[in-house]
């Protein structure tokens, strides 16, 4: 086996592989992608890919994975790769998702004064004639401060709907630096190989294709809910402030995208990690082998102050972004993601209701029942891995459940749903079992849209799942650990 592997790089730590050659092969991988969308793209209304362009993309995609394997932690100029493959997506046509055509449907709204919380999407003019067949008599969902960059950048392009989706990449890219910037000193706060937390959470292809050519505004959100969990190691004004500039950018993320929200809690035990020595409780008495929090009230008082301070400021500043159009996101005509058939299992349960049930009564039923599994999911984590009055525990582990009970047990779950997630993983210092299952699902959920976009994830989920499961196979009977291992 290991001459027909011998060319790859070894995990986990391996030097790169002909970097430079790699990231041509890369370049050439996207190109193919974006050529052959062009190609296969008769007009911009919605319908199935080809079989051919499958036949193209999937191993295209499996290049690009196969260059960003051999590129490695270890190249010191990560963002050349990272640019050079990013640069034709720029151009290109929204990939594997048309929720770009959403956004400029809502900017087309926002530009001319009409409110997309009362209009239908597919009334946008032009935008809107392209908005997919799900959302297209459907109104707003996301808040107001996205409505506000959609309607700014629809002005800049005069509501062009190609030009306009080109602009919305303009958000992501600075998403992408900021990110950057966070990660660095993120891995500098909690002594970890910068070079590894940018491989494995940024320059990740899921991160890229649909960050930059699916001009998702899910970038901004995650962008801005790392970068509070960052503020949250701030330790300046006795440990007030990075409390309140956390706040201030939960509040903007949820502006983005509701699901902000979620790292609220992971901001929580982040906070409480950096603070317990200070915080926690009074010094042990001398002498004593006693944790010094241990059975204090007062810990589980600041665990509650750490928490309360951030809350309400991003409840204040969520709040005072929406003053201009409201919540009309809240709408029940707007769309509910349980709508299209996604990788979710309950969004399964919901296809199969719709037979015997309405629409509605199917969408309402999945959506009260999936709230009820990630309040319960959230419970069980906070119990187990969660922040507590004497102990901070692992506060990423507890960060990392969190979203991933929501991308679980929620109504949707989409592959650019994965670029929550992908920036904190290697904060968690975990297992060689973990890392192997992380690499699973970066390839799975890198080469799913290219089947899905042409057939329902019913199918395509199992076509992956096969090639999925031997490579997991062989990582195990190896040994192999894709990330550095810490025992676990």
């Amino acid at each position: 086996m290991d001459r027909w592997i011998g060319w790859l790089r070894p995990a986990p730590g391996g030097h790169p592989r002909a970097p430079w050659w790699w990231t041509v092969a890369g370049l050439v991988a996207i190109l193919s992608l974006v050529g052959t969308q062009f190609v296969d793209a008769p007009g911009l209304l919605e319908r199935g890919d080809s079989w051919w362009r499958a036949a193209v993309s999937l191993p295209a995609l499996a290049v690009l994975l196969l260059a960003w394997w051999q590129i490695g932690p270890r190249f010191r100029r990560q963002w050349i790769p990272s640019a050079v493959w990013s640069a034709p997506m720029l151009m290109a046509l929204p990939m594997y998702s048309r929720d770009a055509y959403a956004y400029a449907a809502q900017g087309w709204m926002v530009a001319r004064g009409v409110d997309p919380y009362t209009t239908a999407l597919g009334d946008a003019g032009q935008p809107g004639l392209l908005v997919g067949v799900h959302w297209f008599e459907t109104t707003a969902v996301y808040p107001a401060l996205s409505l506000e960059l959609f309607g700014a950048l629809a002005q800049l392009t005069g509501s062009h709907p190609y030009w306009t989706t080109v602009a919305l990449r303009l958000p992501n890219l600075l998403a992408l630096l900021l990110l950057g910037l966070v990660l660095r000193r993120l891995a500098r706060r909690f002594a970890l190989d910068e070079g590894l937390v940018i491989w494995a959470g940024l320059t990740n292809p899921i991160m890229l294709i649909q960050w930059v050519g699916g001009v998702h505004n899910d970038a901004l959100m995650v962008a801005l809910g790392v970068a509070a969990l960052l503020a949250a190691t701030d330790l300046g004004w006795r440990g007030w402030r990075g409390l309140l500039v956390a706040g201030v950018l939960l509040g903007l993320a949820m502006g983005i995208k509701q699901s902000a929200a979620l790292y609220g809690l992971g901001v929580v035990a982040v906070a409480w990690a950096v603070r317990f020595r200070s915080w926690g409780a009074a010094p042990a008495v001398a002498g004593s082998d006693a944790h010094p929090a241990r059975g204090s009230a007062a810990g589980w008082w600041r665990l509650a102050l750490t928490a309360v301070v951030p809350g309400v400021v991003t409840i204040a500043v969520f709040a005072l972004t929406s003053l201009r159009f409201g919540f009309g996101w809240r709408s029940p005509t707007a769309g509910n993601p349980v709508g299209a058939m996604s990788n979710a299992p309950l969004s399964w349960v919901a296809e199969g209701l719709r037979y015997p049930l309405t629409d509605d009564a199917a969408n309402s039923i999945v959506t009260a029942v999936s709230t009820l599994l990630i309040l319960a999911a959230v419970a069980v984590a906070w119990v187990k891995l969660g922040p507590r009055g004497d102990d901070p525990r692992d506060p990423w582990a507890f960060a990392m459940a969190v979203l991933a009970a929501f991308c679980v047990l929620g109504p949707a779950l989409q592959p650019w749903y994965l670029t929550w997630l992908l920036p904190l993983y290697v904060f968690w210092r975990t297992g060689a079992r973990w890392h192997r299952a992380w690499l699973v699902v970066v390839v799975g959920f890198t080469l799913l849209p290219a089947l899905q976009t042409m057939m329902p994830p019913l199918i395509a989920m199992p076509l992956v799942a096969v090639p999925l499961g031997l490579l997991w196979r062989w990582m195990a009977r190896a040994a192999v650990s894709p990330l550095p291992a810490a025992g676990r």
